[in-house]
């Protein structure tokens, strides 16, 4: 087994110029924050995210009874699929830790990215806005990017949190997670520099567990179920103390994973990690989690320098994950096994590429190429199959000097002879991100075939998703969840339809006379916490289903349906409809699910379906993501994924214009019935009744119990302008609710038998294929 001399240090050429300069010096800077005070050496940044831990807007916190009072109120489960075992990940790095160096870590074979630092005043108030053209999110504060992500990396991506309150880390993750923005959200319990300790956070939470462990449940509590909570720590002075420390936090139950800095808050990163302590800590963290019924893998970090010598460090700690600091500063692609590979050749024009494309913001470029570890007098892969030319001490400080004078992207991108505007006229999704995207596909096809590490199912779906392309094909094999044979007949005649669906319409349209209620189903939504000491809350109510996208009862076609719009087929997603007004839309809106995501900014909830039919003894489970598609106007419009929800176009159609989602949601609203569309006029539901106070003496349906119209005529038939101003307020309040399916467990009474239909991994419910599977009813 390697002693940890021999792991602690790789050669010199390894670390960046500021590094190299500074081996011997007191002040170079920590993992977390990767050369912050060097800035001397780096040209200065914009105000921009990567420098938010230093925002100016945190005072140090009161003394409190976070600090004293252990939270006991209990947190909700995580639910997520995330894995942090067998991995290598990128650590968190002020100002090096932006969108581009997470990126190409990504490419070349991280696992896992964890961004920035960033402190929770600094994100709370943050406006998200999506750039369609890049698909880069962005949070603002004040015209200044606090922090900016992709959705090709969401899957993989970590969020680090600076906080030292409960309250405010409970709003900071609210926000970093009302998009589904992070696969993770960490807390930064090992930063020991000025600007995160003298408010109480970083390395100072060591020294108060009880708001270390507060701020970890609010976490959890504000975090979707499907999102990680993790911690990032370093070892206190004594081995007692730490394992003491550890053991809290893994009693908490909120996190998922536990990373431990090697390193005490006094040392620097000049000093050998204490590697020899953590094997300690890994066996009792895992003792701890099998009593608890659980598994908390530990990260190590700490003079762990890439993927060749991750394995040594696992050996002699125990651990399954490590992550990597300043090697990846050095040079990103330390993530690949088989070596690095050559900086002016390869990592630096890509990284060029990657900030051009997305819009890096070029005081952020600067700092990080200074960072990059070129190398004057050391070979290196530049690609697969050749080695580079190392370079000159000459060429290498023409280089420097370019970097350095370099005050545009465009100046930048001369130095490394790069074509501006022919990047700029690369499609992102299949150009600028075509060898990253290529790579994760890659990736998640070997996991998912070896059935360990991550989940690759959830990680292709997102892929897909972020690349806004699904299979549109309707494959028709035995067993593979579509209908086939006469049955397809009940479907419309020009798209495909997954047996489920079939056997639902078939059902509904068989029995609809006799069974007046076969039209209601129980639909379900979960309302978020409120506050750090609430749980979410699960919602249940009946709706009316409106049909499948496009179809309409046609009793001279076979199966008495008929696509509305002959261009497109019909689609397996369900309409029903609803006020916009009520709290289910904040419900399906505020708590919106990873798989729902598009490119364009679009997002939707998690909802369930519960549908029994009496008369074929069928139940149906619809596990899906839900839509509201409101009048034009309305803010959630643009969450709303019109061109992934939309049926496929028709055989032979000639038609290019896109499905008119407009015509859909009025087609639904004129066949209202004149109670319902009055429904839509009156004050919000669940509001405060006007006449509250007299409803005792009042009889159903007189003008007291009943202030307001109780039936509209279908528009066009108004009689008079009162009548055409309520239903043009009706309209104004009502929404189409989609339900997209992505599993069905259906179960026949009749018949004793139970199948679970299931979306295959990456494509969309409106064109995708789907698969059947027999379980023990």
């Amino acid at each position: 087994m390697p002693s940890v001399a021999q792991l602690r240090q790789p050669s010199p050429s390894m670390l960046p110029p500021a590094k190299r300069a500074k081996m011997h010096s007191n002040t170079e800077p920590d993992s977390h924050v990767a050369a912050t005070d060097g800035a001397a050496a780096a040209p200065e940044i914009e105000a921009v995210a990567a420098d938010s831990t230093s925002y100016n807007d945190v005072p140090a916190l009161p003394d409190n009874a976070h600090h004293h009072v252990d939270d006991l109120d209990p947190i909700p489960a995580c639910t997520s699929t995330l894995t942090f075992q067998n991995g290598i990940f990128l650590a968190p790095m002020v100002r090096i830790g932006t969108l581009p160096t997470r990126l190409l870590s990504l490419e070349y074979g991280a696992d896992l990215v964890w961004g920035p630092e960033i402190v929770d005043r600094a994100i709370i108030g943050c406006e998200r806005k999506v750039n369609p053209t890049t698909g880069v999110v962005e949070y603002l504060k004040e015209h200044k990017q606090i922090f900016s992500c992709h959705p090709i990396e969401r899957p993989y991506l970590v969020y680090q949190l600076g906080s030292a309150n409960p309250d405010l880390a409970y709003q900071a993750i609210k926000i970093i997670t009302q998009a589904d923005d992070v696969a993770a959200v960490d807390l930064n319990c090992g930063c020991p520099k000025p600007f995160s300790t003298h408010a109480g956070m970083g390395a100072n939470m060591l020294s108060t567990p009880v708001l270390l462990c507060n701020t970890l449940k609010a976490m959890r509590r504000a975090a979707p179920p499907h999102v990680a909570v993790t911690c990032k720590i370093r070892l206190l002075p004594t081995q007692e103390a730490t394992i003491e420390l550890v053991d809290k936090i893994v009693r908490t139950g909120a996190i998922e994973c536990l990373t431990v800095h090697c390193r005490t808050k006094d040392m620097r990163p000049r000093e050998p990690a204490l590697l020899h302590r953590l094997r300690e800590i890994v066996d009792h963290v895992n003792t701890l989690a099998a009593e608890m019924g659980r598994t908390i893998p530990v990260v190590c970090n700490g003079d762990v320098w890439d993927a060749v010598n991750a394995p040594r460090i696992k050996e002699l700690t125990g651990v399954t994950s490590t992550m990597v600091a300043r090697g990846a500063e050095a040079n990103p692609s330390c993530f690949r096994p088989q070596g690095s590979l050559s900086i002016p050749d390869v990592i630096a024009p890509k990284w060029v590429r990657y900030s051009l494309a997305l819009n890096n913001p070029i005081g952020n470029t600067k700092y990080c190429m200074a960072q990059l570890a070129f190398k004057p007098a050391e070979s290196v892969a530049k690609d697969a199959g050749t080695k580079a030319k190392p370079m000159n001490k000459k060429q290498l400080s023409a280089l420097r000097t370019g970097i350095a004078q370099a005050k545009t992207h465009e100046e930048l991108a001369t130095v490394f002879k790069i074509d501006v505007d022919q990047v700029r006229a690369l499609s992102v999704d299949d150009e600028i991100l075509g060898d990253l995207r290529t790579a994760l596909s890659q990736r998640v096809s070997h996991r998912s075939a070896s059935a360990g590490g991550f989940d690759g199912e959830r990680l292709g779906a997102v892929l897909n998703n972020a690349s806004g392309g699904a299979s549109q094909q309707g494959g028709q094999g035995v067993g593979d969840g579509h209908a086939s044979g006469d049955g397809q007949k009940r479907a419309t005649d020009n798209s495909p339809q997954p047996e489920w669906k079939q056997l639902l319409a078939t059902s509904v349209s068989d029995n609809i006379k006799d069974e007046k209620s076969i039209l209601y189903y129980a639909f379900s939504t979960v309302e978020p916490p409120s506050s750090v000491h609430d749980a979410a809350k699960p919602h249940v109510r009946y709706v009316v289903h409106r049909g499948f996208v496009n179809e309409q009862r046609d009793g001279d076609r076979p199966g008495g349906i008929a696509p509305h719009n002959a261009s497109f087929g019909s689609s397996p997603c369900l309409l029903t409809t609803t006020d916009v007004r009520t709290p289910k839309v904040q419900q399906l809106t505020s708590q919106s699910s990873l798989r729902a995501h598009g490119p364009d900014g679009s997002r939707g909830g998690e909802c369930e379906i519960a549908w029994w039919i009496e008369s074929a003894q069928l139940q149906f489970r619809i596990s899906g993501t839900v839509h509201v598609l409101p009048t034009p106007g309305h803010p959630l419009r643009s969450l709303f994924p019109f061109e992934r929800l939309s049926p496929p176009r028709a055989p032979g159609s000639e038609a290019i214009d896109a499905f008119d989602w407009d015509k859909e949601r009025k087609r639904i609203f004129d066949k209202l019935n004149p109670g319902l569309l009055a429904s839509f006029c009156r004050p919000t539901p669940g509001s405060a009744h006007p006449n509250a106070d007299r409803l005792q003496q009042a009889k159903p349906k007189d003008d007291t119990s009943s202030p307001w119209p109780l039936e509209l005529p279908s528009p066009g038939k108004e009689e008079n302008e009162e009548q055409k101003r309520m239903l043009e307020q009706s309209e104004k309040n009502f929404a189409l609710v989609v339900v997209e399916p992505y599993k069905v467990d259906l179960v026949n009474l009749a018949d004793d038998t139970r199948t679970v239909y299931e979306l295959q991994p990456g494509e969309c419910a409106a064109t995708g294929r789907w698969t059947a599977r027999r379980v023990v009813p």
